[in-house]
Formats: C-alpha cells, sequence, structure tokens
C-alpha cells in the first residue's frame, strides 16, 4: 500500500532535491518485512561532487497547533520531560528513529554516511512545554550517543530558515522539478 505524501513532506523532499542536491527523494518508505509497519517519511540519496553517497532520512511532523501525540508512554525512560503525552511523543519518536537507523542502515549498507532529521515547524517552547523541548534535546543527544549518529533538530526558526531558502529558490526559476511541494511554491512566489 503506498500512501501520498503530506504537505509538509512535500516541502521537505523538495528542500532535500532543490536545496541539499538529493538526486533521489522517496515518501513513506516502509521495509517490505512481513509485520514491519514501521515508515519512514522522507528519505533522500545524495551522491555528493567528492563522490560521497549520503543518505537522509527525515520524520515529519507538521502539527500546525506543536509537536504533539497523544496516548501514554509505555516506559518511564522520559518521564522527566512532563505530562503523558509529551513523554509519549518523545518515545514515539525515540522508537521511529531507531527503527528508521535499522532500517536505512541495511538498505542503503554501503552509504558513506546518514543524517536524521526530524522536521517541526511548531514545537511550543515556554512554560509547561519547555518539558518537550528539554527533551527532544535529549533524545538527539541519547541518539547520538547510542547510535553513534547525528540526528538534527529542524524545528522552529531552523525549519522556516530552509523552507524560505526553497521560496527563495521557488522565485527564482518556472521550471518544473516535478516536485509538487517546489510546484506550489513557485506558482505562490511568480503571483501577479
Amino acid at each position: 500500500m503506498t500512501t501520498q505524501p503530506e504537505s509538509g513532506e512535500l516541502l521537505v523532499g523538495a528542500y532535500l532535491r532543490l536545496i541539499q542536491g538529493c538526486e533521489l527523494v522517496m515518501y513513506n518508505q516502509r521495509p517490505q518485512k512481513e509485520g514491519d509497519q514501521s515508515e519512514i517519511d522522507v528519505i533522500g540519496v545524495d551522491n555528493t561532487e567528492e563522490g560521497e553517497q549520503v543518505i537522509y532520512t527525515c520524520e515529519v511532523v507538521t502539527h500546525l497547533n506543536g509537536l504533539h501525540y497523544v496516548g501514554t508512554p509505555n516506559t518511564d525512560r522520559w518521564a522527566e520531560y512532563g505530562a503523558n503525552d509529551y513523554q509519549h511523543s518523545l518515545e514515539r519518536l525515540w522508537q521511529k528513529f531507531n527503527s528508521d537507523e535499522n532500517y536505512v542502515t541495511e538498505l542503503f549498507d554501503s552509504a558513506d554516511s546518514y543524517v536524521f532529521q526530524l522536521w517541526s515547524p511548531v514545537v511550543p517552547g515556554n512554560s509547561d512545554e519547555e518539558y518537550l523541548l528539554g527533551g527532544l534535546n535529549a533524545l538527539e543527544a541519547d541518539f547520538k550517543e547510542e547510535t553513534g549518529m547525528e540526528l538534527e533538530l529542524v524545528i522552529n526558526e531552523r525549519y522556516t530558515e530552509k523552507i524560505e531558502k526553497l521560496r527563495e529558490r521557488a522565485s527564482e526559476t518556472e521550471k518544473d522539478y516535478g516536485e509538487l511541494g517546489f510546484r506550489i511554491l513557485q506558482i505562490l512566489e511568480h503571483l501577479r
């Protein structure tokens, strides 16, 4: 079953292709292994000018009211980061990135490097919600410690900066690159 990419995933894929330089961008990639329900939102493959292959693995959470999953955590690993919903959100992201790391490093076992990214335009960071930002920073550090790989948080201002680069590129060209998210930005940037 193939699912259509969501709007936020289309923007991330367009960024990977048109700004980052990835030759191949895949959406909603699922392992073929029976019973494995995991899904990676966006994967980009960049064969650099230096002859290296870099795999970008992106989880995209485009909740405009803030990065938040409702639920109860199964462990107390994230207990210091607020209420059940915050803990559940962190637990869910932790599981996704660990699953992603296992799948991508096996699928692209000859790649030279791997970049893991969490893209989310709105991650609140005031008062009680600082728990989530603290938890995301801990998740980022724990992921590096346990896997030896970087996890980049593309959230809030960093997200905005990257999308602004994409919008700027969209305003500079009329060529159709076959990336729907980019094409929509081009239309908006070229309105008269």
